[in-house]
């Protein structure tokens, strides 16, 4: 059996085949495709694309926390347990903002997985998040 890729052939053993008429293994692939359908190379899974998207969108929160002044949405978050510091506000804002956006993101998770809802995009993803929070200073 073999899978056909873009530019190559890889065989059930692993070995990969280059499209290239001179290539007997290439040649034997053809001729076993006269009669046979190759397999097509399988995408991600659901969970490796959610993954990604979810880097994606931790990637956004710490760009928001860095153009505070901090250097990752959990160093910004961290400081709501912290009552009498000066940046408490910020990381009540900050965790608040955190938690709605993967409140979000788990949501839609669901309604994909269940069938309910259309795979985003990781823009089309980050427009449908809570904005980020809005500071006065």
């Amino acid at each position: 059996m073999y899978t056909k890729f873009s530019n190559y052939i890889l065989r059930e053993d692993g070995a990969t085949i280059p499209i290239d008429p001179e290539n007997a293994d290439y040649l034997a692939f053809v001729e076993w495709s006269a009669d046979n359908e190759p397999a097509l190379p399988t995408g991600p899974t659901l969970d490796q694309r959610a993954a990604v998207l979810l880097a994606g969108v931790d990637a956004h929160l710490n760009a928001a926390a860095r153009a505070k002044g901090y250097d990752s949405i959990l160093s910004a978050s961290v400081r709501a347990a912290l009552p009498d510091s000066p940046f408490h506000a910020d990381g009540v804002a900050f965790g608040t903002w955190m938690d709605q956006v993967y409140a979000t993101c788990y949501q839609l998770m669901a309604a994909v997985q269940a069938g309910d809802a259309e795979e985003p995009t990781l823009e089309q993803l980050i427009a449908m998040l809570p904005a980020a929070p809005v500071f006065d200073n």
